[in-house]
C-alpha cells in the first residue's frame, strides 16, 4: 500500500515538471499575415436614350348647377375619351385615373368687411393619363381629345385642360445594364494599371454606386384647344406629332479589387 502511494506522488511530480517546462519553453512567434493591396477606380457609362412611349394626360371636369347633370356631363365625356383610345389603339387598361373628385363650387364676396358666399354648382373632375405605345399615333389623339368639346363647361383654374409628355417603359432595365458597364468598365481600367504596374487583379474588395441614371419624363405642355373662342384648328392641317427628343444618362460605381 505504502509503495502504491509512493507511485502515485512520484507521477504526479512528473506530470507538473513536464506542464511546467511546456509553460516555460519560449514561443516562436506568429507569422503576421501579409498586408492586402487594394486598387479602387472608378467605372462609368454614358448612354443617350429615346423614349419608346408617349403619355397624354386629360383633365376632365364640369360644372353644374344639379350634381347629377355636372356627374352626366363628365361620364360623357369620360365615355367619348375611351373612345378616342380604342378608335387609335390605346387598350382601356392603358388609361389610368391619376386623381378624381366631386365637390361644390363657392363664390366669395367681401362687403362692408363682411365675407359672403355664394354657392356656384358642383364640378366633377377626373384627370386620366393615357399611355400611347404607338408614338406616331400621338398628334392624332391629342388632336381627336382637341375636338371632343372636352372644354365644353370645364374651367382651366383647376388645371390645363390636356399636357402630354414622353418616358421610357422600363427604366429599371436601362438602369441594370448601365451599372453593368459602368462595372464593367471600371474592371477592365483596374487591369489596364495593374498590368501597367506589372500586377494582377485578385477579387473584389468591395462595391459601391455613384450617380445612377435617373430618367426623367420629358414634358411638352398641350393646351386642349375650344372651338368657337378663337383657337379653332384648321381643317386641312395634318396632325403633328411633337418629337420626343434624346436624353443623356450616366452611370458610375467605385470598385476596388485585391492586386496581386
Amino acid at each position: 500500500m505504502h509503495q502504491d502511494k509512493l507511485i502515485k506522488l512520484l507521477l504526479l511530480a512528473f506530470a507538473a515538471l513536464v506542464i511546467w517546462h511546456v509553460a516555460s519553453s519560449p514561443r516562436a512567434p506568429l507569422a503576421s499575415p501579409s498586408p492586402m493591396h487594394i486598387i479602387t477606380v472608378a467605372g462609368q457609362a454614358e448612354r443617350k436614350v429615346v423614349p419608346d412611349e408617349g403619355h397624354v394626360v386629360v383633365n376632365l371636369n364640369s360644372m353644374r348647377l344639379k350634381l347629377a347633370e355636372a356627374k352626366k356631363e363628365h361620364d360623357d365625356k369620360l365615355r367619348r375619351l375611351l373612345e378616342i383610345a380604342k378608335e387609335n389603339g390605346v387598350e382601356e387598361k392603358l388609361v389610368s385615373t391619376q386623381s378624381s373628385n366631386v365637390q361644390p363650387v363657392y363664390r366669395y364676396t367681401y362687403e362692408n368687411n363682411t365675407q359672403q358666399r355664394f354657392f356656384e354648382g358642383y364640378r366633377v373632375q377626373t384627370m386620366l393619363d393615357m399611355t400611347v405605345k404607338k408614338m406616331e399615333a400621338m398628334g392624332t389623339i391629342m388632336e381627336k381629345i382637341s375636338e371632343a368639346g372636352f372644354e365644353k363647361g370645364a374651367s382651366t383654374e383647376w388645371g390645363q385642360l390636356m399636357t402630354m409628355h414622353y418616358a421610357v417603359g422600363d427604366p429599371e432595365k436601362i438602369r441594370d445594364e448601365m451599372l453593368a458597364e459602368a462595372v464593367a468598365s471600371a474592371r477592365k481600367k483596374a487591369e489596364q494599371m495593374a498590368d501597367a504596374a506589372g500586377g494582377s487583379l485578385g477579387k473584389v474588395t468591395s462595391i459601391s454606386e455613384g450617380s445612377v441614371p435617373q430618367i426623367m419624363p420629358y414634358p411638352v405642355p398641350m393646351m386642349a384647344m375650344a372651338k368657337g373662342a378663337g383657337m379653332a384648328m384648321a381643317e386641312s392641317a395634318p396632325a403633328v406629332t411633337p418629337p420626343a427628343g434624346e436624353q443623356s444618362l450616366n452611370a458610375q460605381v467605385s470598385v476596388s479589387f485585391e492586386l496581386k
